[in-house]
C-alpha cells in the first residue's frame, strides 16, 4: 500500500465524517434543545482541533493529517455558527454567517500560510459578497449606481488579492471571480435593463486582461481564463442581438463573428511563440485555446445557419442538413489535414451540432450508421482534438439513439456511462483524450443518481451505489497511478454527488448522516490497518501546528468564547424580550448549510410610499384581535418622527429598509427535515420576542 493510498483513503475517511456532521445539523433533528446542539458543535470543532494536536504532538506523525483536521476544525467553527443561527432563527445563509465564519479562517490561513484555509477563506469570501447581493430570505431592491458600485468593488477586492497575492492557487481563485463579478454585472444589466454602457467597457477590458497576458505577463492559464469569460460574453450578446433582432443580417453577422473568430485566433497562434510553447504545458495550452476557440466559433455558426435556414426556407428537409452537415463540414474536417487546424475543428463541431439538431428527424438505422463510421474513424485517428470532439458527438448521437429506440431515459444514460466507459480503456495513450469520456461517462452516471429525472425505485438505488463504487474505486486506483487530471474530475463529481444528495428529498437527511459517519468511520479505520500491515511510516516533521500553537489555540478559543456569547445573548433575549405577534406570508425552500426553513414575508415587510434607505424602527400597535400591526415609523437612520406621541402598549421594532421593503432579521423559520410543507400551510402568525432596544427575535409561528 503505497502513501498515496493511505493520503487517499485518510482523506476521503475526514471527508465523509465532516459531510455527516453538516447533514445531521442540517436534519434540525429534534431529539436534542437548544443548548445540546450548540454545545455539540462547538464540540466536534473542539475534537477536530483536538485531534490535529495529538497527532501533531503526540505522536508526531501524519503531518498531512493532522493538518486536516485542523482545517476540517475551522470548518467546523462555520458549522457552529450556522447551526446558532438555526437554532435561533437568524437568516437563512446570511452573508454575516460568512463573514463572521472568514474573520478567524482569513487570520489562520495567515498565520500558517496553509493553502487550504486560503482556498477556505477566497470561498469565503465570494459566498459573503453572494448572500450580500442575493439574500436568499428577503429580497433587496437597489438603484442602479448602488448595484453596479456594489458589484464592481466585489470584482476590485478580488482584483487586488490577485495582484499582491503569491500562493499557488489563491490568484487563480481571485481571478476567476473578479471576471465572475464582471460578468454578474454584465448579466444583471442585460436582464433589468441596467448598466447600457457597461457590455462594451466590459468587452473592453477582457481584450486588455487578453493583450496583458499575451503579450506583457504571457500567462497561458489566465489567457484560457479571460477567453472563457470572453467567450460566454461574446455567446450571451450574439443571442441577445439574435432575441431583438430576428432576421437575416443578424445570422450573417453571426457566420462572420464566427469567421473572425477562426481567423483571430490563427493569428494568435502564430505568436504563441510569445507564451512558450514547448514542452506538455505548451501543448496542454494549445490544446485547451483551440478547444475554446472550437466551441464559441461553432456555438454561434451553428446557432447563425439555423437561424437562416428558417428565414430562408420555409419547409427545409433535414434529410438536406443532415448530408449538408456531412459532405460540406464533417468529411472536409476529417480528410483535408493539411488545412488549419482550427479551422477543421470549427468545420468538424458544426458538422456535428447540425447532425444533433436533425438527429431526431433522420431514419434510426441512417444515424445508427453515421454513428458507427465515426466510431470508426475515432479510433483510426491520431488527432486529439478530433477524437475529443467525436468523442462528444458519439456521446450526444448514442443517447438519442437508444432514447429513440427504447424511450428510457436511464437505459440512455446507462449507454452513454457503457460507451465511454469502453472508450477510456481503449485510448491508453493521450491523457487529455481520456478526460473527456471520464467525463462524460461520469456525468451520465451522476445524471442517473438524481430523483429529479427518475422515480425512486431499485434502478435510483442501484445507480447511487455504482456511483459511490465507481468514483471512490477510481480515485483509489488512480492515486495508486499518480493521474493528477483524472483524479480531479472523479473528486468533482464525487463533491458534487455529496451537494446533490444534500438537497435530494427522497432521503432523510438524518439517515443520510448516520450513514455517511459509518463509511467515514470505516475508512478512516480500514486505512490505518491496511497501513499498519503494510508498515507505511510517515516521516517525522515540524509543522505550524508546532511552532505556531500559542496563537492557533488563541484563535480556537476566541471563536469558542463567540459562539458562547451569541447564545447567552440570544437566550436572555428569549427570556426577556417582549412578545409580538405579527401576520405572515410564508415560502419553503433548503438553505446551503441549516437545512429546510420556511422563508417569511410580514404584513410589516412593506411601508406603502417611502423610498428609505438605512436603520430604521417602527411603531407596532396591537388591535383588537392581538396582533401587532404597523402604526407609524418612529426614527430613520436616527431622525426621530416628532410627530409620534406614545401610547401604552407600543412596540418599537428595529429593522434595516431598502425602499419600501423592511428586513427585520426574522425572515427565516427552521424546520426539521421534511415538515417545511405543513409549517407553511398553516402558518399564518409569527411569536417574536422584542427585546427593550427594539431587536427581534423568531420564536415561534402558528395558525393561530
Amino acid at each position: 500500500m503505497t502513501e498515496r493510498w493511505v493520503k487517499t483513503g485518510y482523506f476521503m475517511g475526514v471527508a465523509l465524517t465532516l459531510a455527516s456532521i453538516v447533514y445531521f445539523f442540517a436534519s434540525n433533528w429534534q431529539g436534542f434543545d437548544r443548548l445540546t446542539k450548540v454545545s455539540l458543535s462547538v464540540g466536534f470543532m473542539w475534537l477536530f482541533y483536538g485531534a490535529s494536536a495529538v497527532l501533531a504532538y503526540v505522536m508526531k506523525r501524519y503531518d498531512f493529517l493532522s493538518k486536516w483536521l485542523f482545517v476540517v476544525g475551522a470548518i467546523g467553527f462555520g458549522i457552529a455558527v450556522a447551526l446558532v443561527g438555526q437554532i435561533y432563527n437568524s437568516h437563512a445563509d446570511s452573508f454575516w454567517l460568512f463573514l463572521i465564519w472568514l474573520i478567524p479562517s482569513g487570520i489562520l490561513a495567515w498565520m500558517t500560510g496553509y493553502e487550504p484555509l486560503r482556498i477556505l477563506s477566497v470561498v469565503l469570501l465570494q459566498l459573503t459578497f453572494w448572500f450580500y447581493y442575493f439574500p436568499s430570505s428577503y429580497q433587496v431592491d437597489r438603484g442602479e449606481w448602488e448595484a453596479f458600485v456594489t458589484l464592481f468593488v466585489f470584482a476590485l477586492i478580488n482584483g487586488i488579492i490577485f495582484v499582491f497575492h503569491r500562493s499557488a492557487v489563491v490568484p487563480y481563485l481571485a481571478y476567476v471571480a473578479l471576471q465572475g463579478w464582471l460578468f454578474v454585472i454584465f448579466q444583471i444589466g442585460m436582464i433589468y435593463d441596467r448598466f447600457t454602457g457597461w457590455p462594451y467597457v466590459y468587452a473592453f477590458i477582457l481584450a486588455g486582461f487578453l493583450y496583458y497576458f499575451f503579450n506583457i505577463a504571457k500567462r497561458r492559464s489566465y489567457i484560457l481564463i479571460t477567453g472563457l469569460f470572453a467567450g460566454v460574453f461574446l455567446i450571451v450578446q450574439y443571442f441577445r442581438f439574435v432575441a431583438e433582432y430576428f432576421h437575416g443580417g443578424v445570422f450573417l453577422a453571426g457566420l462572420l463573428l464566427a469567421g473572425g473568430l477562426v481567423y483571430g485566433s490563427i493569428q494568435l497562434l502564430k505568436r504563441v511563440r510569445k507564451v512558450s510553447v514547448d514542452g506538455a504545458k505548451g501543448r496542454t495550452f494549445m490544446l485547451a485555446f483551440q478547444v475554446l476557440v472550437t466551441a464559441v466559433a461553432s456555438l454561434i455558426a451553428v446557432s447563425s445557419i439555423m437561424g437562416l435556414i428558417t428565414i430562408w426556407a420555409n419547409d427545409f428537409s433535414p434529410n438536406v442538413l443532415f448530408v449538408l452537415s456531412i459532405v460540406c463540414f464533417v468529411f472536409p474536417a476529417i480528410f483535408l489535414q493539411k488545412w488549419n487546424d482550427i479551422v477543421r475543428y470549427t468545420l468538424l463541431a458544426v458538422g456535428y451540432g447540425l447532425g444533433v439538431i436533425v438527429s431526431w428527424e433522420i431514419p434510426i438505422f441512417i444515424f445508427v450508421s453515421y454513428s458507427i463510421v465515426l466510431l470508426f474513424f475515432y479510433l483510426k485517428s491520431s488527432n486529439t482534438v478530433v477524437r475529443i470532439l467525436t468523442n462528444i458527438a458519439l456521446s450526444v448521437y448514442g443517447l438519442v439513439i437508444v432514447l429513440d429506440w427504447t424511450n428510457e431515459l436511464r437505459l440512455s444514460f446507462l449507454f452513454v456511462l457503457a460507451l465511454n466507459g469502453c472508450l477510456y480503456w481503449l485510448v491508453r495513450g493521450n491523457k487529455y483524450e481520456r478526460l473527456f469520456p471520464l467525463l462524460l461517462g461520469l456525468g451520465a452516471l451522476l445524471l442517473l443518481t438524481s430523483m429529479d429525472l427518475f422515480t425512486v425505485d431499485a434502478g435510483y438505488v442501484l445507480s447511487n451505489v455504482l456511483f459511490v463504487v465507481v468514483v471512490v474505486g477510481f480515485i483509489f486506483f488512480q492515486s495508486k497511478n499518480n493521474e493528477r487530471f483524472g483524479l480531479g474530475i472523479a473528486w468533482f463529481y464525487w463533491w458534487l454527488f455529496l451537494v446533490l444528495k444534500y438537497y435530494e428529498f427522497a432521503w432523510d437527511l438524518l439517515d443520510k448522516s448516520i450513514s455517511l459517519l459509518i463509511s467515514g468511520i470505516l475508512f478512516l479505520a480500514g486505512t490505518a490497518f491496511l497501513e499498519k500491515r503494510r508498515g507505511v511510516i510517515q516521516t517525522e516533521r515540524m509543522n505550524w501546528l508546532q511552532q505556531k500553537w500559542r496563537s492557533l489555540l488563541a484563535v480556537a478559543v476566541i471563536q469558542s468564547i463567540f459562539i458562547g456569547s451569541v447564545v447567552f445573548d440570544k437566550e436572555q433575549h428569549l427570556r426577556n424580550g417582549e412578545v409580538v405577534k405579527l401576520q405572515l406570508a410564508p415560502v419553503d425552500p433548503r438553505s446551503l448549510l441549516q437545512g429546510d426553513y420556511v422563508r417569511l414575508r410580514y404584513e410589516i415587510s412593506t411601508i406603502e410610499k417611502r423610498d428609505e434607505r438605512g436603520n430604521v424602527r417602527i411603531i407596532l400597535r396591537k388591535d383588537d384581535k392581538g396582533v401587532y400591526r404597523f402604526a407609524g415609523i418612529y426614527s430613520v437612520n436616527g431622525k426621530k418622527n416628532e410627530r409620534y406621541v406614545r401610547q401604552e402598549g407600543d412596540v418599537l421594532l428595529n429593522g434595516k429598509i431598502k425602499g419600501d421593503t423592511v428586513i427585520y432579521g426574522i425572515e427565516s423559520y427552521f424546520v426539521p427535515e421534511g415538515t417545511g410543507g405543513d409549517v407553511q400551510e398553516q402558518a399564518r402568525f409569527a411569536y417574536v420576542r422584542v427585546s427593550k432596544t427594539g431587536d427581534a427575535l423568531l420564536e415561534k409561528i402558528s395558525d393561530r
